[in-house]
């Protein structure tokens, strides 16, 4: 995997003229550029600390054939306040105020061709949190009035975010005879235990692609079993029993539960299906032919990104050696990222929706004109919002009451850079005193850093 880093000038703000002594300076925004391997998995860091992780023939071209060349991935990242506003961007959705974490861009390109991702596969998108960020995010994309360098209104993702899935209830080997091994435990072969999970075969049973008619006749299906002292498995659920060869694949697998035909027909091909285990042992060590038992039952609705076979094994396999700390588990990972399984490229958005109680427009009495910007970033939440023009004039539309922010404007005036910053409580009134002076744009970069 290569990484190189360019620029790209979004838009030209400031000239150096007669009158001041700031060098001519654009509004620089860094690319992060990866060459990756389609046919591998591949994690991927961005310079301000997302990590994406691609599963391998995750992309297509347009007329639908798989991409199978090398594939180049650029990664815009904004996740700085001073970024934020000096792009054309914007945290709102249908007029709606969004706190967000941070947004980026991101387009593959294979044979210098756009390419998308496929329908059925999703990437897993890690946006950095905050220290004891606590808040539950979600993932936004922009609408259709995006451009390449221009986001100002988001849709909250409502398809691809959770999956209703079935969950190990318990496993083991059946009754141990007095030549047998004593252990009642089987797992998959060649297992590494992570610290976290304790098998990986509830991995298998999360990412398996069960119906929805089968998974609701587990979760409403009482099993009742005669077993002496196994009345733990009379539970909701499906209880099983095959036999594990001394090679480790299934043999024979038997649904005891009473189901339908078609949810035993799918489950059986579901145990046929599980990785190979470690053999039985008996207790001279002798690998043996052994009769095990799992129980199905209700899970929970998981993020979808839960449920991704490759993106689960990366963190045995793949993900650690990427990592100069590296995240040991879902567990580690979950703590310093918000995640999530994304379906498509473009800008993405991790955000939350904040509420208000009470509302105003704002209007703002300055020179309209093309060469001037405005912002208002709002001091105790991470939002930023562009203003509407509305007969001539700057208005922001429905935003809090009595919210502190502040009012950012920035201009080129014959060629000279200029900023004004305002501290404002939201009311009623109009801002009339905006008043500009010459700024550098790193000062400027540093000032609304400090906001």
């Amino acid at each position: 995997m290569n990484f190189k880093l360019f620029t790209l000038g979004i838009i030209l703000i400031g000239i150096v003229s007669c009158q001041t002594k700031y060098p001519a300076e654009k509004v620089l925004f860094p690319i992060n550029n990866f060459t990756i391997d389609s046919s591998a998995d591949t994690t991927i860091f961005g310079e301000q600390g997302t990590r994406i992780f691609i599963g391998s023939k995750t992309f297509q071209f347009s007329n639908g054939n798989m991409v199978t060349d090398s594939i180049q991935i650029q990664l815009k990242e904004f996740y700085k306040t001073s970024d934020i506003v000096l792009a054309e961007l914007s945290t709102e959705s249908n007029g709606s105020i969004l706190e967000t974490a941070g947004m980026i861009n991101i387009k593959a390109f294979s044979n210098k061709e756009e390419i998308q991702m496929r329908s059925d596969k999703r990437i897993a998108i890690h946006f950095p949190k905050k220290q004891y960020a606590y808040k539950k995010m979600n993932l936004f994309y922009a609408d259709e009035t995006a451009t390449d360098t221009s986001a100002v209104n988001w849709q909250i993702d409502t398809t691809d975010l959770i999956k209703r899935t079935l969950k190990l209830g318990s496993f083991g080997w059946w009754h141990p005879s007095q030549n047998d091994s004593t252990s009642y435990n089987f797992k998959t072969k060649n297992f590494v235990d992570t610290g976290y999970y304790w098998n990986p075969l509830d991995f298998y049973v999360k990412s398996y692609d069960f119906t929805n008619g089968t998974i609701k006749e587990i979760e409403r299906t009482k099993n009742i079993n005669t077993y002496p002292k196994f009345e733990s498995w009379n539970d909701y659920g499906v209880e099983c029993e095959m036999y594990i060869s001394k090679e480790g694949h299934i043999k024979s697998p038997k649904i005891v539960t009473n189901l339908t035909r078609s949810a035993k027909r799918e489950i059986q091909k579901f145990l046929k299906d599980i990785p190979q285990l470690e053999p039985g042992v008996n207790k001279s060590g002798e690998i043996i032919e052994r009769r095990g038992l799992i129980f199905l039952k209700p899970g929970d609705i998981v993020p979808l990104y839960e449920t991704d076979k490759e993106y689960i094994k990366s963190f045995d396999q793949k993900y650690s050696k990427y990592e100069t700390a590296p995240i040991k588990n879902m567990n580690d990972a979950e703590l310093n990222y918000y995640i999530f399984s994304v379906s498509k490229l473009g800008w993405i958005n991790c955000d939350i929706f904040v509420e208000f109680e009470e509302k105003v427009d704002l209007l703002v009495n300055t020179v309209l004109s093309g060469d001037t910007k405005l912002k208002l970033v709002f001091n105790e939440i991470d939002g930023v919002l562009k203003p509407n023009i509305i007969d001539g004039k700057y208005v922001f539309n429905n935003i809090p009451k009595n919210q502190t922010a502040t009012l950012v404007g920035i201009k080129n005036n014959d060629n000279r850079l200029m900023a004004a910053f305002k501290n404002i409580t939201i009311g009623d009134d109009p801002i009339d005193d905006l008043v500009f002076s010459d700024i550098s744009l790193s000062e400027l970069r540093k000032k609304l850093n400090g906001i």
